[in-house]
């Protein structure tokens, strides 16, 4: 049973194929604005504005890079694409991708190892796009093992099995599930779609594709407003109407868009309709739903540093106590955040994307050209945007995770949050939210690795003392 079957039921459209590319141009417009840089929201439309929505071109969309920079590689063979692209869609997880390298494919064994213990877990996407176990002889074999195992044991006779089926990716996902044995082939048919992208030789970019129940409702709508008798015929007419209907769009649109953006238009469209409402995976709620991944060249190596951090969080009395330390004539950096905010003429904050992106990338170049060697205490580090980042909706990248992985700090103090706490034009949170924050920011550290040493509420010269005798021994 189809759970979306009614989602546009009664719903007053008069003319679906406009709705279709209106959906199109609004949300291309927004990632547009958004890429650009220009503050949300990047919409007037309240949907817009408080739903989750794909972008248009799946290719803009991170996992899909993702997954086209982890098999790009492997194109020239069709055995080692094939199994790539059924790993990367049976994976889906952008950082997992970007830390693994094809050649690892080759080890199964090993590879489970590496993501069983890898400290980014899951080590797949399990909620937006489950993968049900596959089956070979009545036993059920997991999606790790189906993933690192199963596939590479296949893949000559998968690559087989596609190279039969003339070009059509329909065909071929059913011949690749026939060795799966999955009862939601969806996988596999976004697999099959990747390889059509790569090597349009072996499988067809333009081939009709089956309509998944997403997408359903809203190709029963079209269809019925054209007087069709297929999706697939419906598929053709919004294409051959897109060069009137939405002529300024990056590229012609495929069978596998349509149904894809049919998708979407259905998930827009309930919301007008009234049964679909803001609640769950597909709503913006600042601090849990990533919106932006911001990653920048940078070094993995291991490097031991001398640099000792104030850590802690808002209002916990680092920068009083960093002023200190300097005057008794410790080296001190200022804590970035707080540098960039002082120096502008409005508070740069206004739009939280914009601003973690730009403390970010001011930390890494501090952080970066600090001597290794020299003793330097800093207010704060890298670590804290990692929690600042994720409460904004950023997801910092691989390479700048493993940087900050091997790029050591001597010592950690970790500023326990003061009982008199006090707003100010910099620190704009509640205690309560401080208190959290604090909580994070020690967890944070805990999980890079850090042994914290603790610094009590206490007065100033107490607290200075505490962390000298740490420094001088």
């Amino acid at each position: 049973m189809n759970p979306y079957a009614d989602a546009l039921a009664g719903l007053d459209l008069p003319d679906p194929l406009g709705g279709f590319f209106d959906f199109c141009r609004e949300r291309e417009s927004i990632r547009i604005r958004r890429e650009r840089g220009e503050p949300a929201p990047w919409s007037e439309d309240p949907i817009f504005q408080n739903g989750r929505f794909l972008n248009v071109f799946r290719e803009d969309d991170r996992g899909s890079k993702a997954i086209a920079r982890f098999v790009a590689p492997a194109v020239s063979d069709d055995a080692r694409l094939v199994h790539a692209a059924l790993f990367a869609r049976w994976c889906n997880h952008p950082v997992t991708l970007d830390n693994l390298e094809i050649r690892q494919l080759e080890d199964g064994a090993a590879l489970k190892r590496a993501l069983l213990t890898s400290d980014r877990q899951p080590w797949c996407n399990t909620t937006a796009y489950p993968v049900e176990p596959s089956r070979w002889d009545a036993v059920r074999i997991s999606r790790l093992d189906t993933a690192t195992l199963r596939f590479f044991d296949l893949r000559d006779e998968l690559t087989a099995a596609i190279r039969s089926c003339e070009r059509d990716i329909v065909r071929a996902t059913s011949a690749v599930n026939g060795f799966l044995g999955l009862e939601n082939d969806f996988p596999v048919f976004m697999a099959m779609v990747d390889i059509a992208g790569f090597r349009p030789d072996l499988l067809d970019p333009a081939s009709h594709v089956p309509t998944g129940i997403g997408a359903a409702p809203y190709l029963d709508l079209l269809q019925a407003h054209l007087d069709l008798a297929s999706h697939a015929a419906t598929a053709d007419a919004v294409i051959a109407a897109q060069p009137t209907l939405w002529p300024e769009a990056k590229r012609a649109l495929l069978p596998i868009d349509v149904e894809y953006l049919s998708c979407e238009c259905r998930k827009y469209w309930s919301y007008v309709n009234g049964t679909k409402t803001f609640t769950g995976k597909n709503v913006f709620i600042p601090g849990r739903t990533p919106l932006v991944l911001v990653d920048l060249p940078a070094s993995g190596e291991p490097v031991q540093t001398r640099v000792h951090v104030l850590a802690g969080g808002p209002g916990s009395g680092k920068s009083t106590l960093a002023n200190a330390l300097e005057q008794h004539g410790f080296p001190v950096t200022r804590e970035t955040s707080r540098v960039l905010i002082e120096g502008a003429d409005e508070d740069p904050r206004v739009d939280p994307i914009a601003w973690q992106t730009r403390v970010i990338e001011a930390d890494h170049a501090l952080f970066s050209g600090l001597p290794t060697d020299e003793l330097v205490i800093a207010d704060t580090s890298f670590v804290e945007n990692l929690v600042f980042a994720d409460r904004a909706g950023v997801e910092v990248g691989p390479q700048l995770m493993a940087w900050v992985r091997a790029r050591r700090h001597a010592k950690v103090f970790f500023l326990e949050p003061l009982e008199r706490y006090e707003n100010s034009d910099v620190r704009k949170e509640s205690q309560q939210e401080s208190a959290r924050l604090s909580a994070r920011i020690r967890q944070a550290y805990e999980d890079l690795g850090y042994e914290l040493i603790s610094v009590p509420d206490a007065s100033v010269d107490e607290r200075v003392e505490l962390i000298s005798a740490h420094l001088t021994t």
